[in-house]
């Protein structure tokens, strides 16, 4: 009889142990489900682990079947408890961009109930990009694709394939003379850092979220905030924060200066009840006190009903750059500018369709050196998340094709902000990467490596100071078709990259030589459009050959159209000639003396 007590009392314990399990679980999930739905999804995901943990321990295996919302584009369909669980972790650990553990819950989401949230298929695919896993990812992708997604989705999911694929090349070839450094850690800490922006020569600004004791909660807080440090030798000391008065929103970052650093452009934003953030450009103006309260951008910069972040004055003060979601713009945030006098914002203008995607574009910054943009876009052919991009040009007359910045200054994560205060592009710029982080942006350096060894001063710019080749070979004009490009387009395809590289080495081994980079077209279509192709044309060249290193400033570009054929493209009874009219689209590069 005591022996059956016992039994009965032990059993008694296994039930209630196994009842509370299942209450916590119940309790996490509904605070989780409270996080998620309110956008602040690192408490979300980790409250949703509890209820996972809590679940697993109490072996319950009856799941009733309920209706959730789904994504856009995907069906409303009965759905497990446990399913929505799984794919709301995933999800949250995905918009951290923690693509690691988001990996593991999408996974459990396909291999349970792909249907249930289809879309979840092209989500795990992103992951495994991120990851490494290239070919694993492109077969995720095929039969993603197969699904018949929504037309959002069907693009995204067939950009990504490709972005697999340029990956790829791009891990092949040489680093481009490219080295990357994460700055000390007086600048990366615990949380993000990103958005480097030069206050004067030596103080930089940037945004970091780290922890805060509120005063009255005494709870731990996560908030983005601008931070300054000192670069002394080559090395930045403890950061301090930046203190901002004037502004109620929650957080403050990405920083911009006019050049004689008295005046402060930052985004300020807050999230809503609903999760959706809220976006604005305020100023600040440097006093004997300190940094005077914050306003919001008054005139175009900020449009009722719209978003306006990332702000980016140009070197000489001229012109404010930044990123809006406003009406009258390619989808998405696109980039914008707006002429700057005495301190007033004028009118907001597009950049234009050469730089802006359906996606979202922004994080500009132009390298007045060589007059180039540099932005990042997840629009665009690259290595994932957003890459940072490069085009030349100047404000109301048009840009280049853009240039992707390639590996190693871009990686299968994200790459944004670039910033530079050097004489080449690729010469002491920072930006922001999440490469070698699990979840957020920290800062890098971005050198451009120089093999120069000591020589005989008579030796000085008469030979190469590297052995490099020598394309032109004693001559001054070297014509090549070796340059591809797209039927009148002005994007150079990717097997042209090995030429340009080359010739982008040669430039770099050889400082002193000038180049001017013409390019010519055939003679069909109008003498107007050609002479506008053969521009980008070259204008591409130009932007690919300082993405690669070269100084900007050595560097011309001109597009001549049709107008000096090599060949004549028509015989005398007007036959057309496709063999000569082939030898005439070129590019030549000319020495200049």
């Amino acid at each position: 009889m005591n022996m059956l007590k016992h039994i009965i009392i032990i059993s008694g314990l296994v039930v209630t142990f196994s009842t509370n399990q299942a209450q916590f679980a119940k309790n996490y999930k509904r605070a989780a489900d409270k996080f998620y739905k309110q956008g602040d999804y690192y408490s979300a995901a980790q409250y949703y682990e509890r209820s996972l943990a809590g679940n697993r321990s109490g072996q319950s295996t009856y799941e009733p079947y309920q209706i959730e919302k789904r994504p856009p584009g995907q069906q409303v369909q009965a759905v497990s408890p446990k399913i929505e669980l799984l794919y709301n972790l995933a999800d949250s650990y995905f918009r951290l961009q923690d693509f690691s553990h988001a990996e593991t819950y999408y996974k459990e989401v396909v291999d349970l109930n792909a249907a249930a949230y289809p879309n979840a298929l092209y989500e795990y695919a992103i992951c495994l990009r991120a990851n490494g896993k290239y070919n694993l990812a492109q077969q995720q992708l095929e039969k993603f694709l197969k699904t018949k997604p929504a037309a959002e989705y069907k693009n995204k999911a067939t950009q990504e394939l490709a972005n697999c694929t340029f990956i790829q090349q791009q891990l092949q070839q040489s680093d481009a003379g490219v080295k990357i450094e994460k700055l000390n850690s007086p600048v990366n800490k615990e949380g993000a850092s990103y958005a480097a922006a030069w206050m004067n020569t030596n103080t930089l600004v940037f945004t970091a979220t780290r922890p805060t004791v509120d005063a009255h909660s005494k709870m731990t807080e996560y908030n983005n905030a601008l931070y300054t440090t000192a670069q002394h030798s080559g090395s930045f000391e403890e950061a301090q924060k930046l203190q901002i008065t004037g502004i109620n929103n929650t957080h403050q970052g990405v920083a911009t200066f006019t050049p004689d650093g008295k005046k402060m452009f930052f985004t300020g934003w807050s999230t809503q009840g609903d999760g959706k953030r809220s976006f604005a450009i305020y100023s600040s103006e440097s006093t004997a006190n300190g940094w005077s309260p914050a306003v919001v951008v008054e005139g175009a910069v900020n449009a009722e009903g719209s978003d306006a972040r990332q702000p980016h004055v140009t070197a000489d003060g001229k012109y404010l750059l930044f990123s809006s979601n406003r009406p009258g713009g390619q989808g998405g945030f696109d980039i914008w500018y707006a002429s700057l006098k005495d301190g007033k914002v004028g009118k907001a203008m597009n950049i234009g369709a050469a730089i802006n995607t359906k996606e979202d574009d922004g994080a500009p910054f132009y390298f007045a050196a060589g007059n180039t943009l540099v932005f990042a876009s997840k629009g665009r052919v690259g290595m994932g998340g957003f890459d940072l991009f490069s085009a030349t040009g100047a404000f109301g007359s048009g840009w280049s094709e853009a240039v992707n910045l390639g590996y190693p200054v871009n990686s299968v994560k994200n790459d944004s902000y670039f910033v530079n205060k050097g004489a080449r592009l690729l010469e002491d710029a920072i930006i922001s990467s999440d490469r070698a982080s699990l979840c957020c942006l920290e800062l890098f350096a971005v050198h451009t490596i120089t093999n120069e060894t000591s020589v005989p001063a008579d030796t000085i710019n008469k030979e190469p100071l590297t052995k490099v080749p020598d394309p032109f070979k004693g001559k001054e004009t070297l014509v090549t078709h070796d340059i591809k490009f797209g039927y009148n387009e002005s994007a150079i395809d990717t097997a042209s990259y090995g030429y340009l590289n080359e010739m982008a080495a040669y430039l770099k081994a050889n400082p002193g030589v000038r180049l001017e980079i013409t390019a010519h077209t055939d003679g069909i279509g109008s003498e107007t459009f050609n002479k506008q192709l053969s521009q980008a044309r070259a204008d591409a060249c130009v932007a690919y050959l300082v993405s690669a290193g070269a100084d900007a400033s050595t560097l011309t570009a001109k597009g001549f159209g049709a107008c000096c054929p090599l060949e004549k493209e028509k015989t005398a009874e007007g036959k057309d000639i496709p063999a000569a009219r082939e030898k005439n689209r070129r590019v030549e590069f000319t020495i200049i003396k």
